[in-house]
């Protein structure tokens, strides 16, 4: 007697079982399934970029990032023994944490947050919207009912004029995708055009967001260390072109 095939190995089943199979397995693979929520403050503010299954890389720990900002001060000809005992002491912990909460008074939520004359703007904006605003402050535009907070300008050096008419004051995270995109896409050009030609001055201040950037106090801290031996800005703009690198 002739054995009964079984329904679940028929062709159309077998068919649609092995579809199912393979759609979940590009679904799994093939980057449409993201390991992770991409975290943010305030919406616009800093994040964690979400991982694609399978390509997830293993974080650093703080030990490895303090390593690199100590191997990229070498590189800047920074003096690595004053470098490194400035970082591994701590000594410019409160001076971070004194930015943090100047600037939550403010109502920094997010990084990056700028204030513009003390107008406020958030988010990795493109240049265009930077430049609306900085151009109603120079032609003194702006309508005289416009929101302003006033916030300090912290301790660090400024880059640009002292005497300029315009002063922008960012609260920053250098773990901070966010503020990469900033640096990459749009801090260039405001220094091309404002900065460089004395109608803007520009202030950075630190806001690390250590809940989802672990490495951000640290880096804070090592930027502060540099500008010890003059070198702020040379190393600040050395952790955001190495941001991947370091963290």
């Amino acid at each position: 007697m002739e054995e009964k095939a079984s329904p679940f190995l028929s062709t159309p089943i077998a068919v649609l079982i092995g579809a199912l199979i393979i759609a979940g397995a590009i679904l799994v693979s093939g980057g449409v399934i993201k390991v992770g929520n991409n975290l943010s403050v305030g919406g616009k503010g800093s994040g964690s970029t979400p991982q694609v299954a399978g390509t997830a890389e293993v974080a650093k720990t703080e030990v490895d990032i303090v390593a690199k900002l100590k191997q990229y001060a070498g590189k800047l000809g920074l003096d690595t023994s004053k470098f490194n005992s400035c970082l591994d002491s701590g000594q410019k912990a409160s001076l971070v944490s004194t930015d943090l909460d100047e600037g939550s008074s403010a109502g920094v939520n997010g990084t990056p947050a700028f204030f513009i004359n003390d107008r406020l703007l958030s988010g990795a904006l493109p240049f265009e919207q930077f430049k609306k605003v900085i151009e109603e402050e120079l032609s003194g535009a702006a309508a005289a009912n416009t929101t302003r907070q006033t916030v300090g300008v912290g301790n660090l050096p400024v880059l640009g004029k002292t005497d300029a008419k315009v002063t922008i004051v960012e609260f920053s995270d250098y773990q901070c995708p966010f503020c990469a995109r900033f640096y990459s896409q749009t801090e260039g050009q405001l220094r091309k055009d404002y900065i460089d030609s004395g109608k803007v001055k520009f202030y950075y201040r630190d806001f690390p967001l250590t809940s989802i950037h672990p490495g951000a106090q640290k880096a804070a801290e090592a930027a502060r260390c540099a500008g010890d031996q003059d070198k702020y800005w040379q190393y600040h703009d050395l952790i955001f072109n190495n941001q991947s690198d370091i963290f």
